[in-house]
Formats: structure tokens, sequence, C-alpha cells
């Protein structure tokens, strides 16, 4: 097809097309910019300035009027939060469906005193994001502050189930502090859902509010305290920073993946070691290995006193070691005397420092028993008998396997094979 432009109804329409093309881009760029700069904009900056001249470039842009309320809404006096709110009107009326202007919105009608209007608005930005957590927190918090407390938390808890990371200890934060004179309001306002209550419960731990956190968490069923072992074992963890053994001990029980976990008050856990049970850090009234240079710490299933198992102890250091080889933190009654004993083999054993057996009150760090060193060269199996009384304020002892150094700068090594089988103790 070809245009003859040297006919005049043809120029004519060239031309209308080319200014219908230009105005049409003038408008298009107008509003590319005024959409970029308020979508790009930080309204943190308070620039009122760069917000207006957005909102002149695109005054049809839902986005341009929503930046400059936020503005105006920080930066303007009190007396002048009308502009804010008509803002946000705008940009709701431009696009209803958005949750955000709505949100928006909500704020700034209860800032002016239209606390109906405001709740109105908040429930309409929840009906189109009913799964965000922002919505329910803004509208917890306006209906908190206009004493409508059960509505307010069903919200709150809402919202932090939504966004845990971010506002789970601000909810707690509030709950506390309206409630803490009252258990069941308090319980009430948490909710019933399992992982808030025990997070609840974590949370008066560190707050220390011991007792408090005890009583929310133990307020769980056993199925529910197994599903949140990740907030439980932090509480034990918390207990046991605080010296409070006992306690700790209960929790940990009702955690522990397998019988072979538990732990009672004055006995030792897997003192034979005939479970195959995981040692480190993480058993917490189980056998802590320690790493140490030049030293193997491990189950030897081929030598044993009584049993199949023992603990099996490989050295071939040449200078220095002075170190805690291996532990385990024991439950114990306070003020009370106890009896010690385990079975120890060596062979080819020689030692410039002593290799003991120590007792140590957990509670106050004092030792209160210590054996004497293992027998150098190749003995059978022999008894390390001790004992000792734990005093009023003790609930638990470590019991470790401990290697002296020779003082500084003094050559101190140890070679050899060392055994240690059925650790126990028992009331004297």
């Amino acid at each position: 097809m070809q245009l003859d432009a040297r006919k005049v109804p043809t120029r004519v329409v060239l031309i209308i097309f080319l200014l219908i093309a230009t105005v049409w881009s003038y408008f298009a760029v107008r509003w590319y910019l005024g959409n970029t700069i308020a979508e790009y904009f930080n309204a943190g900056d308070n620039n009122l300035d760069i917000a207006q001249v957005a909102e002149n470039l695109a005054p049809r842009d839902p986005i341009t009027h929503w930046r400059l309320g936020q503005v105006a809404q920080k930066k303007l006096p009190l007396d002048q939060t009308g502009i804010a709110l008509g803002e946000f009107e705008k940009a709701v009326a431009l696009s209803p469906n958005d949750y955000r202007f709505w949100m928006t919105l909500g704020t700034a009608r209860e800032q002016a005193g239209e606390p109906q209007k405001a709740e109105a608005a908040l429930r309409q930005a929840i009906a189109l994001a009913p799964s965000y957590a922002y919505p329910h927190w803004y509208l917890g918090n306006s209906l908190l502050r206009s004493g409508r407390y059960d509505e307010a938390f069903r919200e709150l808890r809402l919202a932090s189930e939504a966004d845990p990371e971010a506002l789970r200890s601000q909810l707690f934060n509030l709950v506390w502090e309206i409630y803490s004179n009252d258990p069941q309001a308090l319980a009430n306002a948490i909710g019933t859902n399992p992982e808030t209550r025990a997070n609840f419960a974590l949370y008066l731990v560190s707050q220390k509010k011991y007792d408090e956190g005890l009583k929310v968490w133990n307020g769980l069923s056993a199925e529910d305290k197994k599903v949140n072992k990740t907030s439980g074992d932090s509480i034990v963890s918390t207990l046991i920073s605080i010296l409070r053994f006992h306690e700790a001990l209960n929790i940990w029980n009702e955690l522990a993946p397998t019988a072979g976990y538990k732990a009672e008050v004055g006995r030792m856990t897997d003192g034979s070691f005939e479970e195959v049970l995981t040692y480190g850090s993480d058993t917490i009234f189980g056998w802590q290995v320690k790493s140490a240079p030049q030293t193997q710490v491990g189950i030897d299933p081929s030598v044993s006193h009584y049993g199949s198992r023992s603990l099996r102890m490989v050295f071939q250091v040449r200078n220095q070691l002075d170190a805690t080889l291996i532990s385990q933190l024991v439950a114990v009654d306070k003020d009370t005397a106890y009896d010690f004993e385990c079975y120890v083999k060596t062979a080819k054993f020689e030692s410039g420092g002593p290799l003991t057996i120590q007792i140590l009150d957990a509670n106050s760090g004092a030792t209160l028993a210590a054996s004497d060193s293992a027998t150098s060269g190749d003995n059978d199996w022999t008894r390390a008998g001790l004992s000792f009384k734990t005093t009023d304020k003790s609930e638990a002892v470590t019991i470790r396997i401990y290697r002296s150094g020779c003082g500084e700068n003094v050559p101190c090594p140890i070679f050899g094979n060392v055994w240690y089988d059925d650790f126990s103790i028992k009331r004297h």
C-alpha cells in the first residue's frame, strides 16, 4: 500500500497522526516518570517536594498519591493530617483492589480521630489480603487502643502466625504487658495454637519469667511438646545456664527421642556404654566427648568389663595435654551422700601428668571428690571408687575424666591405651 504525501488529505491525516502520537508520548512519558519516581522513592526521607513532583507528573496514578500521603503523614503537623488522608482516599479511589492503599487509609483515619472508618478500611485491606500479616497487625493495634482486647488479640495472633519472625515477639510483649497479672486472660490472648504457646513459654523463660514460662510449657500435651522440640531444647539450655537442673531434666525427658536418652536423678546415663546413643554437646544429660590433639576417644566393641562395650582412649601426646576428655552432667538430690564407682583398664600407658576422675558440684563448681591417676603400664580392670556428699544447694554434679598438665613450659607426654566401663552412682 502506498500513500501519496503530495495530496493534501494525506498530509492532513499524517499531521493529525503525528500530533496524536506526540501528545500520547508526552503523557505516557509523564506517567512513566511520575510512576517511577513514586515506585522507587523512599518515603522515609520525608521529601515532600519530590513526592509532589511525582504526583504532578502522574495525577491519575494511585501510587503517586499513596507516596505523597505517606510523606505528608510523617512530615506535616498533626493539624494537617487531612492532606495525607485525602491522598490515601484518592489512591483507594483509583485502585480499590490494592490492600496497601486501604491499610494506609485505615491508619490515617485512626490518626485523624475516625476509629470506625479506620476499622472499616483495615477490614477491607484484610478482605483483599487475608493471608498477609500487616493488615491484621494494624487492625489489632487499632482495636487494642480502643480497649477491645479479645478482638485485638485475635487479629494480632493471625498476624504473628503469618510473619512469626517479625511479629511474634511483639505480640508476646503486648500480651505480657496487658495480662501479666491475669493468667487465664493471658492464656486466652495467646490462643490455643501449640507452636505459639511453646514459643511464648520460651519467650517468658528468656525474659527471666521462669516459673511463668514453665507453667505455659507444662500446659502443652506430650505430643505438642515433642512437635515443638526446638523451643523445648532452648528452654532446657536456659534452665541449665541458671542452674535449675531438675526442671531442665524433666523437660529433657519429655523430649527424649528414645528411652535410652532419658535421665534420672541419682543415676548415670549409659554408664556401661551399651546403648547406641549419640555422644555430644546436644546430649545434655549424656556423655560429652571433647576433642583433644593426638587423642582418640571412642567406643571399643571388643573390650569390656561387663557387657560388650567400653570407652577407650588412645594417647599419643608428646608435649602437653590439659583438658576434660569426657564428662556427664548427672542430676542429684540436695544434701545427700553418694558412692561412685567405675572400672579402669590400661595397656602400655605412661603419663607425665595424672589422668583422673573428678566429681564437681555443677551449681558451685567445687570439686567434691577426685580419684588417683590411672596406673601406668599394663593393668587389668581395676575398680575406682569415690564417695561424695552434695550440699543443700546442689542439683547436679559433673563427672569427668580429666588429664592435668605438668606445669608451664614443662614437657608432659601421655601415651598408651585406657579403657573405662561401668560408671555408676548410688545413695550412700
